[in-house]
């Protein structure tokens, strides 16, 4: 009876649209259609269903299917740890024993070989085109043994001479931006090398080579070299630029390093970049006062400043520097001087001329702003210092159409001036007597 009545009120409840859906549902749900909603035992969850290809294996059967794998291509497993350095591999290797030094010292004896036999080639080939070629290929071979030779034992003195003698075989083989990079590469890992000396005349010759190139034809930073093995890739300019900047910080105490410097600063005047070049002989000048560049390195460093010198709006350092200059190439150089002498006069009247002219671009200004008294004061300097120059004739000129005129400008609103307080000094906050100053 209690299902019965709950029927009958669901019935007077609900209308018959919702009944008929909710029969419709059910039937759906008891049939096969709706597999989600079906009961499951415990193995069958356990279990993957086959119907989308899976399968289920047990233990003992995923064991027997890969039992049979490398244990380097199993997923699970991962790549074995490299084992640190221990304190016996690195004193090892620190005093030149172990299977990798043995290594290195085997290859750089073999790369010697081969050096001496490059060398022996290419001697006996006297203009043979055939075995000169074979004897550039022995070179280079030899090369990439030396650096092989290099890179098992690093940090060491075989790998010094070993980076060397590589730049050595690039170089017979005129392999200049190969050599370059090696040389860099030397002197960053050994500082002191005992190969300085040659280093740095080969890196000087491979400068002096590039920029005489430039000059020729000018290589820019999108003209790139893919076949001239020579040459740098591309910026060819600045890359010489860098090796001769190179060889004076490397080494400052060279014989070539005040010849480098000097080069610097030719190479840029050539280019018109005075700033660049008046740089390169400062340094030259204070740097290396032994160096037999320094008369030359005076008289270039005198011309860059008069250069420099933008005009009379501009500061006048330059100009001031170049009296300086002038002063001290007569006095250092007693024996040369006598012979410029009339390039000496003819720099200090040009220098004097540049100098009275900015004095009289500043008078002008102060006389435009009629600073009259201002102005004077700088035509006076120009009467009696400049003396020499045709602004001193003028400055007098000016001195007495001026001597009447009042030495600032009348004020044409003073009353209103005069409402406002005069600039009178900060007084302090507290006032203080001399007696209350503690003794």
């Amino acid at each position: 009876m209690t299902n019965e009545r709950l029927w009958n009120r669901f019935v007077r409840l609900t209308p018959y649209s919702w009944r008929l859906g909710l029969c419709a549902a059910v039937v759906l749900c008891s049939g096969t259609g709706c597999s989600s909603l079906m009961t499951r035992n415990a193995n069958t969850l356990l279990i993957p269903s086959s119907e989308y290809g899976a399968t289920w294996e047990s233990p003992v059967a995923q064991y027997a299917r890969v039992r049979h794998v490398p244990p380097d291509t199993v997923a699970s497993e991962a790549p074995p740890e490299q084992s640190p350095e221990t304190v016996e591999t690195v004193i090892a290797r620190a005093i030149g024993v172990g299977e990798q030094t043995e290594e290195a010292r085997k290859i750089f004896a073999a790369a010697e070989r081969m050096y001496q036999d490059a060398q022996g080639v290419r001697e006996a080939a006297g203009h043979d085109e055939k075995e000169l070629r074979r004897a550039g290929n022995l070179f280079v071979k030899a090369s990439k043994q030396y650096l092989e030779a290099a890179g098992h034992w690093e940090d060491s003195a075989l790998e010094e001479d070993a980076l060397f003698m590589a730049s050595e075989g690039y170089y017979a083989v005129e392999y200049y931006a190969r050599v370059s990079e090696l040389y860099r590469k030397l002197l960053k890992n050994h500082e002191h090398t005992r190969h300085l000396v040659t280093i740095q005349r080969n890196r000087f010759a491979i400068a002096q080579m590039w920029l005489q190139a430039d000059k020729q034809r000018e290589q820019g930073f999108w003209a790139f070299n893919l076949t001239d093995e020579s040459m740098p890739f591309n910026n060819r300019f600045d890359k010489a630029m860098a090796i001769l900047r190179s060889i004076r910080d490397d080494d400052p105490t060279s014989d070539i390093a005040d010849d480098a410097t000097m080069l610097m600063a030719h190479s840029y005047l050539q280019i018109n970049k005075p700033d660049k070049a008046h740089e390169a002989l400062t340094d030259l000048v204070k740097l290396f006062p032994g160096s037999e560049h320094q008369f030359i390195a005076h008289t270039l460093l005198l011309q860059t400043k008069i250069v420099l010198y933008r005009g009379p709006e501009y500061s006048g350092v330059y100009l001031d520097e170049g009296e300086k200059l002038i002063r001290a190439i007569r006095r250092q150089f007693p024996d040369k001087a006598p012979q410029e002498s009339d390039k000496w006069d003819k720099f200090a009247k040009e220098i004097r001329y540049l100098k009275a002219e900015r004095e009289w671009w500043v008078a002008k200004f102060y006389e435009r702003k009629e600073e009259v008294g201002a102005a004077r004061v700088y035509y006076r300097e120009i009467a009696q210092n400049y003396y020499d120059t045709p602004f001193a004739d003028r400055a007098f000129a000016r001195l007495n159409e001026l001597k009447h005129r009042p030495a600032k400008p009348n004020q044409p609103i003073q009353w209103l001036v005069d409402l406002f307080p005069d600039d009178d000094p900060v007084k302090p906050l507290i006032a203080t007597s001399p007696d209350s100053v503690i003794r």
